[in-house]
């Protein structure tokens, strides 16, 4: 059935779709179609034809596995810069409002202050009634 003369232009038809899938032209596959389904054509150059319409059809599907995965990759990357700069907000937003509840801590003025009370007549006479009421107590059997 196959024929000699049928054999030469599949083969180059064959090359010519190879070259196209080779450089990422999937589109130039219908030569592959037309060499599997001639019954002019030797068996074994189908077979060869067949055998490269099953790897194009598996490289689409990981290229297209692949773009998925990119346009995965590429939306989370701009959910992350979203909840990045979400968070330098609120970190800039914390820190303006830390700024403005920050409390000097000024040992001096603490010591004076604390003199101050204690150098009350209220706050001696609050120490004597403590002084008597722990003799009291540790006097108590």
């Amino acid at each position: 059935m196959s024929s000699p003369d049928a054999m030469q232009p599949a083969i180059a038809s064959l090359a010519k779709t190879c070259e196209a899938i080779a450089n990422g032209r999937y589109d130039d596959v219908d030569g592959l179609f037309d060499i599997i389904t001639d019954k002019h054509v030797p068996e074994s150059i189908r077979a060869l034809a067949e055998t490269f319409s099953s790897m194009v059809v598996q490289v689409e599907a990981r290229e297209f596995h692949s773009s998925q995965l990119i346009e995965d990759l590429t939306e989370t990357r701009r959910k992350l810069e979203l909840a990045e700069a979400q968070l330098r907000k609120e970190n800039q937003e914390l820190k303006v409002r830390l700024d403005k509840f920050e409390v000097a801590y000024d040992e001096e003025e603490a010591k004076m202050e604390v003199e101050k009370v204690a150098d009350t007549d209220y706050f001696r006479t609050l120490q004597a009634r403590a002084k008597s009421m722990r003799s009291k107590y540790k006097n108590q059997p």
